[in-house]
């Protein structure tokens, strides 16, 4: 490990001090770091544009799962949505903000029903195993929240305001100022419910389930130089929200999530070098009541401090090293688990090369240490070739990880505190082809990981987590988009279909709550101001127990947007229609979802 420092450092200062006459330098590298293109020759990134994260108010569990075939476990409408991409845990999917790890450290998740996606300029999809780049629990894949920083001379505002079925209201105000020099983006939402809708072909209905969500996120930016440039981000998110009856049980608990986060970025940038420093502090703290009406609860928070640097040295146009360095301190303390103080230090390499016009690709690895655990050696290779103008073939191989989370080395009673890294070996090859007036995608992977973390009955009333899970994920992903304009017609489609098998080694069984099957299907009419958008969702039937036994069953879910522009555009009217064939089905057993819903939304830039 010392040598590995040592090797990274002295790269880093010889590289600083070294050449200095003009090359081109890699734009985007600059403005996306490790979710760069050129950083992931041999994957796939999908972005979700502004455009389409402000046309409004919604989480951003719906918004992935309706935009990119992604699929979310939801607890019921409101409730913990957690995500499952090719097939793995949410904790093995890596969810960033800005560049920075946001995964829960109590658990090693994200609940993607307290994250508002319009609070976010852009969205990144990585799929495929990327801890090499990004660190521990990106097995899957991994979800970067964006804030775009442009300098330019621009003054607006936005206010958007919703009210929908179940008494459902939603309002945000934004607002950004931006000169040659510095730039001011501030954002405020809120949301609630009553949630109180009916448990089709049942005399019940959805009760206990209220939920209230607000948030503020903020960017702060300054163009020191054209070489140095200053960039705060915030973003606190206060979520309060009723845990909602099932088919078969009464509910009147209650959860608190409570989350801050301050990012502050220094970047600089040469002719031949890019770099940048991050410090973060994020905070997190959970209040779950067993009966909203008394006081008895449990509680939990955590605290981390960041420090990440990251320094990119351009040799020519055609090879370039990208090397990083990140420490991390994490504490954490609550009912269930004792005051702890954790230090992880981690590094990694990579190298890149395009020795042809049409071929490039990736060379990189990552070592760390830590006080609680042992962090593996990790490497990764990728490469992209270009066949012809309209046909691409990509490829990598990756080794991964994910590092035990505090609720697993220390929950009382039951943590272990001797449990190994998870470790995974993952593979994908894809084929890209584009049209003028089509794109499509075909991607196969495999994924085969152990040492899983699997939490087991040890007594009648004790369960602990051991290192004993098994699994393998294969499948393959198909997309295509299509899109024409006649005159003031504009007509796009967009399909795409997951088939996933994730299997445990052991039993040779489908891990529960994975499709087999998921489909999306997007269609967009345009014709001057006016636009409506069918969306088209299908999610095969999931086992709910580990012996394949019981299922939920297979749903097809429609949603139709209608859509104004008045004012100039400066006004949008906007009618939603959610679950228009009156779909019963549920994301979890015995937790039903809404039945036909509503929304009504106005947006007016100011």
């Amino acid at each position: 490990m010392k040598t590995i420092i040592t090797f990274l450092t002295l790269l880093t200062f010889s590289f600083s001090f070294s050449q200095n006459d003009s090359i081109n330098k890699l734009e985007e590298i600059v403005l996306k770091g490790n979710f760069s293109p050129s950083l992931n020759s041999g994957y796939s990134i999908a972005i979700i544009s502004d455009s389409i994260l402000n046309s409004e108010y919604q989480s951003l569990g719906s918004l992935l799962q309706n935009q990119v075939n992604l699929y979310f476990k939801q607890n019921g409408n409101g409730m913990v949505s957690s995500i499952s991409l090719r097939g793995t845990s949410a904790s093995q999917t890596g969810v960033y903000w800005n560049g920075i790890a946001v995964n829960s450290s109590l658990n090693g998740q994200t609940d993607f029903n307290t994250l508002t996606a319009n609070s976010f300029d852009e969205v990144e999809i990585r799929k495929g195993g990327g801890s090499v780049l990004l660190g521990s629990g990106a097995i899957g894949g991994a979800i970067n929240l964006r804030d775009k920083i442009i300098f330019q001379n621009k003054k607006e505002g936005n206010i958007q305001i919703g009210y929908g079925s179940y008494q459902s209201i939603s309002a945000q105000l934004k607002g950004l100022y931006s000169s040659n020099k510095l730039l001011a983006k501030i954002s405020f939402g809120a949301s609630r419910s009553d949630n109180d809708y009916p448990y089709l072909n049942t005399d019940l209905i959805n009760e206990n389930g209220e939920y209230k969500n607000y948030n503020i996120s903020g960017v702060l930016a300054y163009k020191i130089n054209n070489k140095n440039q200053i960039n705060l981000y915030t973003s606190v998110i206060d979520n309060d929200r009723n845990i909602s009856n099932t088919l078969t049980a009464e509910s009147n608990s209650k959860l608190l999530n409570f989350n801050s986060r301050f990012l502050l970025d220094w970047k600089n940038l040469g002719d031949r070098y890019n770099s940048s420093l991050k410090l973060a502090y994020l905070y997190e703290k959970f209040t779950y009541f067993f009966d909203k009406d008394l006081p008895n609860n449990s509680k939990g928070k955590s605290e981390n401090l960041i420090a990440k640097y990251d320094f990119t040295y351009f040799l020519n146009n055609n090879i370039f090293f990208n090397s990083g360095i990140e420490y991390k301190n994490s504490k954490g303390n609550g009912s269930s688990i004792p005051s702890v103080d954790q230090n992880d230090f981690t590094s990694y390499f990579l190298f890149h090369h395009q020795p042809i016009s049409k071929l490039n690709y990736n060379l990189s690895f990552r070592k760390g240490i830590s006080t609680d655990y042992s962090i593996p050696f990790i490497y990764a290779i990728d490469g992209k070739y270009n066949l012809s103008n309209k046909f691409v073939i990509r490829a990598n191989y990756a080794t991964n990880y994910r590092l035990p989370t505090f609720n697993d080395l220390y929950w009382q009673p039951g943590g272990n505190s001797d449990l190994k890294s998870e470790k995974s070996n993952s593979t994908e090859i894809g084929f890209e082809y584009t049209h003028q007036l089509l794109r499509f995608n075909i991607t196969t992977f495999y994924i085969k990981s152990k040492d899983l973390i699997q939490w087991q009955p040890v007594t009648n009333t004790l369960w602990q987590p051991k290192n004993i899970q098994e699994v393998t994920n294969y499948g393959i992903e198909l997309s295509a988009y299509a899109q024409k304009k006649i005159k003031n017609h504009l007509l796009g489609f967009k399909i795409q279909y997951d088939y996933t098998i994730s299997q445990d080694e052991e039993l040779y069984k489908q891990l529960i709550y994975v499709p087999y099957h998921k489909a999306n299907s997007i269609l967009n009419y345009q014709y001057n101001k006016w636009n409506f958008t069918y969306n088209l969702q299908y999610t095969g039937e999931v086992f709910i127990t580990t012996s394949n036994t019981q299922t939920l069953n297979a749903y097809w879910l429609s949603n139709i947007t209608f859509n104004r522009s008045v004012l100039k555009n400066k006004l949008k009217l906007s009618l939603i229609i959610n679950n228009l064939f009156d779909e019963n089905y549920q994301s979890v057993a015995f937790r039903p979802m809404p039945n036909r819903n509503f929304i009504l939304n106005i947006n007016l830039k100011i």
